[in-house]
């Protein structure tokens, strides 16, 4: 399966594709060139406003957090529930549910602080947009899922056979 196939369901998929290798430079030149220019971008915005650059890099660990949070809840759900995990290359053993568990609470905890202002009295620069960002980018996420996604995206597992 190559890579042009997994990215068929993404948006300017024919600009950035890594699959896109420039004769002679052997690297993806306009993926490289629009990462590039979003992390210069991304810089520039502590010019003009810390609070606004503290926001975004805040934001970055909330997104991961509650990604692996998410796939250890459907690791757990998954045990609990008795259906099979798919083949992997090792395993936790019989641990791995409590390991699974104690990844979600420790997460959890650390996860709802990260949201919480850096110091009082809370003013609009000390304030930790965080949860703004966090909840709009969540919305726009879902609305977009709902009105786009679901009809067009098929999950890479469906395209990939696993070689293990």
């Amino acid at each position: 399966m190559s890579e042009k196939e997994l990215d068929i369901d993404l948006t300017f998929t024919n600009i950035i594709s890594s699959s896109q290798v420039k004769p002679g430079w052997k690297i993806p030149l306009n993926s490289v060139l629009i990462t590039f220019l979003i992390t210069t971008l991304l810089s520039l915005i502590n010019i003009g406003s810390t609070v606004a650059f503290n926001a975004i890099g805040s934001l970055a660990v909330s997104a991961l957090l509650a990604t692996y949070i998410i796939s250890f809840t459907c690791l757990i759900l998954r045990r609990l529930r008795g259906e099979p995990l798919p083949p992997r290359r090792w395993s936790l053993g019989r641990f791995g549910i409590y390991i699974n568990l104690g990844a979600v609470l420790f997460l959890a905890v650390i996860w709802v602080f990260i949201f919480f202002p850096v110091k009082t009295p809370v003013t609009a620069s000390t304030m930790n947009w965080n949860a703004v960002i966090f909840g709009g980018t969540m919305t726009f996420a879902i609305c977009y899922y709902v009105l786009v996604g679901r009809k067009t995206y098929t999950a890479p597992v469906e395209l990939v056979k696993r070689n293990l």
